[in-house]
């Protein structure tokens, strides 16, 4: 059986209570697993847990991780407009 470690944040965004689980580890046996989670709680990381590896929850907590991660490209207008800010600022 394996196991890893996870962090829950949760917050209040227009009003509604929204979680978001973050893995932290790969899976791996319990004993080096809950080592990892005694030595993340000492360094002072809130909120952790050490969970089951369920591949298909895994998975999708991975998944939605990569989501929130990627970065949007520019569109030239924004460009154009925070090119306007700093000549204003400059001058």
């Amino acid at each position: 059986m394996t196991y890893y470690v996870s962090q829950t944040l949760v917050s209040v965004v227009d009003g509604k209570l929204t979680a978001t689980e973050t893995i932290l580890t790969k899976p791996d046996k319990l004993a080096p697993t809950t080592e990892t989670f005694r030595r993340m709680e000492r360094c002072g990381i809130p909120h952790i847990a050490v969970c089951k590896h369920a591949p298909k929850r895994y998975k999708k907590l991975m998944s939605g991780q990569n989501k929130r991660r990627k970065d949007r490209m520019l569109t030239k207008a924004e460009v154009a407009e925070i090119i306007e800010e700093l000549n204003r600022d400059a001058s």
